[in-house]
């Protein structure tokens, strides 16, 4: 039985959520690429120097696959780098993370290895791919990693999570340290629940204050600090699960210390919100609310959340709501009254792609978004998608 969480809705079951008024712009969706049936690619792509995207898909091939997408004047090319399976780790659930100077491909799989999962690398050799496994997980040390990876850009450390496992089943954080081309697994922190956090699932994000990385469980938003080589955790806030939301499915940082999460459940009309954690003189941070959705075209049930840097603008996805009730690609944008939402892209017809489950990236050069869908396309098997805002 899978360990991941299901966010799947029925069309009939959205079709009575009250409308949310939500301005819409003239942006435009492009499907780029549509999946086999039941490929299922949950996670979000990455973008190398050239533009290429590179992707996973949970289910493809049987036990999941890395992809990438090329594009050539104007038109788009699919190619699949590597299928995973048995000891070469499998359910690649998260998207992978890449090195722009050496075009490695960083990533996890929930299962496979020797059974509790891996961390991958994928190296271009040639013409082909390779991979190596980083370290299987044996339970102990964690279990599940479901969260995309950190890269120290400093050091070159790899950090990341895993959702169960170690004392109480209740995870822990790690980290890969290079030496003489090995690279040397720790484990920085294991999670025993209570007012320590248990179960982490998003990506680990570095604070403005080094030293120090920023998670979420379903429930709670926390820190870890290292000391001398020692970590520490420390719980920056906890849902009530009431108007605040519940359930943390992403979350991203700025460098001025604040974090921007999304939830996919409660909040003031029970469909998610996007909430904000700003940091105050007295190393504690203050939470609100920036947008609570509605249930209806405006989107609900938030699972992914990206803070441009460039605009100031967070760019995010729902997996379901919008004028199809499949779910949204939307944009907050900062001002005197607080944060405007405005809806890119609502998926309607299926074919557009269906329930986005995963935060959507921003083209450096061109202001594009890319994300992927888990259902829809021509296949029902997920797409990757272009929204140009």
């Amino acid at each position: 039985m899978k360990i991941l969480p299901t966010l799947i809705y029925s069309a009939s079951a959205l079709a009575f959520c009250a409308s949310g008024a939500s301005p819409s712009t003239a942006s435009t969706e492009k499907v780029l690429y549509n999946f086999p049936v039941d490929s299922y690619p949950a996670g979000r792509p990455d973008q190398d120097n050239k533009g290429a995207l590179y992707g996973t898909a949970d289910n493809l091939d049987g036990s999941g696959a890395i992809f990438r997408l090329k594009q050539k004047n104007g038109l788009w090319s699919n190619k699949t780098l590597f299928d995973f399976g048995g000891s070469r780790g499998a359910h690649p659930w998260s998207g992978p993370l890449i090195d722009r100077s050496s075009g490695i491909l960083y990533g996890t799989t929930t299962y496979g290895g020797t059974g509790y999962g891996t961390v991958y690398d994928l190296a271009p050799a040639g013409r082909g791919w390779s991979e190596e496994v980083l370290h299987n997980f044996s339970g102990s040390d964690g279990s599940g990693p479901v969260g995309v990876l950190l890269k120290d850009k400093a050091t070159g450390n790899l950090y990341g999570t895993t959702n169960y496992g170690a004392t109480g089943n209740c995870g822990t954080a790690f980290q890969l340290v290079q030496v003489n081309g090995n690279w040397n697994f720790g484990t920085i922190y294991n999670f025993h629940g209570g007012s320590d956090a248990c179960n982490p699932q998003t990506q680990l994000k570095p604070s403005a204050k080094a030293g120090t990385l920023i998670g979420a469980t379903y429930g709670q938003v926390f820190q870890l600090k290292e000391r001398q080589g020692a970590w520490s955790d420390s719980i920056i806030y906890t849902l009530t699960y009431g108007t605040d939301g519940g359930n943390v499915w992403d979350l991203d940082a700025s460098s001025d210390g604040a974090i921007y999460g999304v939830t996919n459940f409660y909040g003031q009309y029970g469909y998610g919100t996007v909430f904000k954690l700003t940091p105050n003189l007295k190393n504690k941070y203050t939470f609100s609310v920036i947008y609570s959705f509605r249930g209806g075209n405006d989107g609900a049930y938030g699972t992914g959340i990206n803070f441009d840097a460039a605009s100031g603008n967070l760019y995010g996805a729902t997996s379901g709501g919008g004028t199809g009730s499949q779910g949204t690609v939307f944009r907050l944008v900062p001002g005197g009254n607080g944060w405007t939402e405005t809806v890119l892209h609502s998926f309607v017809s299926g074919s557009d792609g269906a329930y986005p489950y995963s935060r959507p990236i921003v083209d450096r050069t061109t202001g594009a978004l890319y994300g992927t869908t888990t259902r829809g396309g021509t296949n029902d098997g997920g797409t990757v998608y272009m929204v140009q805002p």
